[in-house]
């Protein structure tokens, strides 16, 4: 849990990519998943007030209103093609976007609408048919941001979105019970000392190591989907 808080404080993102197989290895799946929608919510929760003046509405909001768009297109996907065939178009997706990033050096510039739609869109639908939305938002962002600092912060702001709203259907649910509770009690100062730990590591070395470490865990989240898809669960 220290090593997936401090990640996500570097980038912005990839807390649940690194949580989740931990806590199920312990956890039955439905309480691993739950626990990390509670954590990740807590440590992004307490990142707010060093979020204000870095997010741009003008970023944020088109990746939002096309993620919302693209999600239950996504689920219909899910539920007609099966999860298998998708976690493979995700893998190969997720590894050639990961090239992208190693082999296309940075281009700061202005993002333009299209641009920042068609990467929510692709989001959504990857988040409504896998469940792991991230990877083409992170892409665009890390091969054009003009500010790194921004670029996290909007990365961010997605995740608590995204936690807010699952920490809700879960609640209405009656996911969030006593023994959840009890291990998010016991998990938080962790979680909260890895986002320090994140935090610090993202002022002393900037920009270059979140980049690095986004093409890493895009990497291995397309070759572990790949592995999914062909083995099975």
């Amino acid at each position: 849990m220290l090593l997936a808080s401090v990640i996500r404080a570097m980038t912005g993102w990839a807390f649940s990519i690194i949580a989740v197989p931990m806590l199920s290895l312990v956890f039955p799946p439905e309480q691993a998943v739950v626990l990390n929608i509670l954590l990740a919510l807590a440590a992004t929760l307490k990142n707010v007030p060093a979020m204000r003046g870095k997010i741009s509405r003008r970023i944020f909001l088109p990746l939002l209103l096309s993620g919302l768009v693209g999600t239950p297109v996504g689920y219909w996907l899910h539920t007609a093609i099966g999860e298998a065939g998708l976690r493979l178009v995700m893998g190969l997706l997720v590894l050639a976007l990961s090239a992208a990033m190693l082999l296309i050096p940075p281009r700061p510039q202005a993002l333009t609408l299209p641009a920042l739609t068609l990467a929510g869109l692709a989001s959504g639908v990857l988040g409504g048919a896998v469940g792991i939305a991230g990877p083409p938002v992170v892409v665009l962002l890390m091969l054009t941001a003009t500010d790194m600092g921004q670029a996290r912060a909007t990365l961010a702001l997605g995740l608590l979105t995204v936690c807010l709203m699952a920490a809700c259907a879960y609640l209405f649910g009656g996911h969030i019970t006593a023994p959840v509770l009890l291990l998010f009690a016991l998990a938080l100062p962790v979680v909260l000392l890895g986002d320090t730990l994140g935090n610090r590591l993202f002022v002393r070395y900037g920009g270059q190591a979140a980049r690095l470490v986004s093409v890493v865990l895009t990497c291995v989240l397309g070759i572990l989907s790949i592995a999914r898809a062909l083995l099975g669960p």
